[in-house]
C-alpha cells in the first residue's frame, strides 16, 4: 500500500503524464521529466579524476557547492556556485612536480529542464569538471518512445554533448543517461569522452556520474577516468548567503570592469598609466565595501596580480610598438600545395595573419572564428592567411584536412622572426597600404566580434 502511494505521488510531482481520452496506453502517453530543487538548501558534489599518460599522472579533486537561493517568478531558481579544485601532477618517476588549489564562484538562474541563463561568471568556470551542465544535464522536452536521443551545445567554446536514455521507469530509484561529450579539439587530438549520469527519481536530482576519456595524440596521450558523487544536502544559512550574493555581485562587476580596462589598454596603449590608476582606484574602492572573507580574498588576489598584469601589458606594448602603425616586414612563403605567396600579393587588401600549430588548443578553438570571418567578409577586399609553424609538416596537413579551412595556409616557420611571434594564436592585421594595424594574442569567446570591430573600418 505504501509503495503504491509513493509511486502515485511520484507520477504527480515528478513525471507529468498526458493521457488519451478513453484509456491509458503506451502510444498515448507522453512523459516529461524535470529537476526539483528546494530553496534554502545547499548541495555538495565531489568529483575525482585521474589521467595517466606516458610521462606521469594528473589527478584532481573538485568540490562544488550549489546554493539554492530562491525560486524566481519564471520557474527558475537562483543558484550560487562555489567550486574548489585541487590538482596535482606527478612525474613517471613518482615525484610530485605541481600542485594547485583554486576557488571559483558563479551565479546563475537555472530552469527545471536543465537550461541556465548564460553569463560571464558561468563562462569562466566552463572548463571545470563540475561545470553545472556537466552534472545537471539538459533534459529532453518529452518522451514519446521507449528510448530517446538529444543533444545540447550551449557552451562558450563550441562544445556539444549528445545524450541517450530509455524512458524513466518510475518503479526504479535511478534513471541512467548515457552521454558523449564533443569539442572542436576532438578530431585534432583524437579525443573521446563518454559518461553516464544517474538521476534519483525521488529527489529528482543527479546523484552520481562516472566517465572515461582517451586522447591519442601528443605528449599528453593517455586515458583517464572520473566520478562525481552527491555527498550531502544541508540547510543553507540564508542571511549569510544573501550577503554573499550581494558582495559577489560587487566582485563580479569589479572584475568585469577590470577586464574592460585591460582591453582599453590594448586599444589605447598611450593611456596605460592613466588606466592603471583607474584600475587601482576601482579595485580598492570595491575591496573596502566587501566584508565576507572569501570574497575579499578574491578581490585581493586581483589587486595583488595588478602589477604583474600591467608589467606584462607594458612589455607587450613595447614589443608591438616595433610593428604597429609601421610597414609590415616583407616576406615570401609557400602554401601546402607548393604555390609561392608574398606580402606584395595582398597589397590593396586588408590581410589577417593567423599564426598557429597543431598542439596549441587555443589555436584550434580559434579556427571556427576565422572561418566565420572568411564568410562575413567574403565580398570585401579582405584575405586571411593561416601561418602554420609546426615542425612536422604532417601535423599541419592533418589539421587542414580535418578542419576544412576555406582560406590559404602557409608553411610559415620562417615568418615567426619577421613579427617576433612567441605566443599562440597570434593574429596580425595589415591594412591595404601594408601597415600593421593590430596584433592580438590569444583566444576568447568574443574574438569574432573583436576582429570584426577592428577590420571593418580598414576596408
Amino acid at each position: 500500500m505504501i509503495r503504491n502511494v509513493l509511486l502515485a505521488s511520484l507520477l504527480i510531482v515528478v513525471v507529468s503524464v498526458q493521457l488519451g481520452r478513453s484509456q491509458i496506453s503506451e502510444q498515448d502517453t507522453i512523459l516529461t521529466v524535470s529537476y526539483v530543487l528546494q530553496p534554502g538548501k545547499k548541495l555538495f558534489y565531489t568529483a575525482r579524476s585521474k589521467f595517466e599518460y606516458s610521462k606521469g599522472v594528473f589527478e584532481s579533486q573538485e568540490i562544488l557547492e550549489i546554493w539554492v537561493m530562491r525560486k524566481n517568478d519564471d520557474g527558475s531558481w537562483q543558484l550560487v556556485l562555489r567550486n574548489t579544485e585541487t590538482a596535482a601532477k606527478t612525474e613517471e618517476r613518482g615525484a610530485q612536480v605541481e600542485s594547485t588549489t583554486d576557488t571559483s564562484w558563479a551565479i546563475c538562474d537555472f530552469f527545471p529542464d536543465g537550461r541556465f541563463a548564460r553569463n560571464r561568471t558561468m563562462d569562466r568556470i566552463s572548463q571545470l569538471d563540475l561545470y553545472l551542465p556537466n552534472i545537471f544535464i539538459p533534459l529532453p522536452r518529452e518522451f514519446r518512445s521507449a528510448t530517446i536521443e538529444w543533444e545540447s551545445g550551449d557552451r562558450p567554446y563550441g562544445e556539444r554533448t549528445r545524450y541517450s536514455a530509455s524512458k524513466p521507469d518510475t518503479t526504479q530509484r535511478s534513471w541512467i543517461i548515457q552521454l558523449t561529450h564533443e569539442t572542436p579539439l576532438d578530431v585534432i587530438y583524437l579525443i573521446e569522452q563518454r559518461a553516464e549520469v544517474y538521476i534519483d527519481l525521488v529527489k529528482m536530482i543527479p546523484v552520481y556520474k562516472k566517465g572515461e576519456n582517451e586522447r591519442s595524440y601528443g605528449q599528453y596521450a593517455g586515458r583517464g577516468t572520473y566520478t562525481v558523487l552527491l555527498d550531502s544536502i544541508i540547510d543553507l544559512d540564508t542571511l549569510t548567503a544573501r550577503r554573499h550574493v550581494d558582495e559577489l555581485m560587487l566582485f563580479f562587476a569589479a572584475d568585469s570592469q577590470y577586464n574592460d580596462i585591460i582591453s582599453r589598454v590594448e586599444d589605447n596603449p598611450q593611456l596605460l598609466l592613466q588606466l592603471r590608476k583607474e584600475a587601482e582606484v576601482l579595485l580598492n574602492s570595491v575591496k573596502r565595501r566587501i566584508t565576507t572573507a572569501d570574497i575579499r580574498m578574491l578581490i585581493t588576489e586581483i589587486i595583488n596580480d595588478l602589477p604583474e598584469d600591467f608589467e606584462y601589458l607594458t612589455a607587450q606594448i613595447r614589443k608591438r610598438a616595433k610593428f604597429v602603425n609601421k610597414r609590415s616586414p616583407r616576406w615570401e612563403a609557400r602554401d601546402f600545395s607548393g604555390k609561392k605567396h608574398s606580402l606584395d600579393d595582398y597589397r590593396g587588401r586588408v590581410l589577417l595573419l593567423d599564426f598557429w600549430y597543431r598542439a596549441c588548443p587555443w589555436c584550434i578553438r580559434a579556427m571556427p572564428t576565422i572561418k566565420r570571418l572568411a564568410q562575413y567578409f567574403r565580398d570585401k577586399d579582405f584575405s586571411i592567411l593561416g601561418i602554420n609553424t609546426d615542425k612536422d609538416r604532417s601535423d599541419a596537413i592533418f589539421v587542414l584536412e580535418k578542419m576544412n579551412l576555406p582560406y590559404v595556409n602557409l608553411e610559415g616557420r620562417n615568418l615567426i622572426k619577421h613579427y617576433d611571434v612567441t605566443s599562440y594564436p597570434t593574429f596580425i592585421i595589415i591594412d591595404k597600404q601594408g601597415l600593421v594595424r593590430r596584433i592580438i594574442i590569444g583566444y576568447e569567446p568574443s574574438l569574432t566580434d573583436k576582429l570584426i570591430r577592428i577590420i571593418e573600418p580598414l576596408l
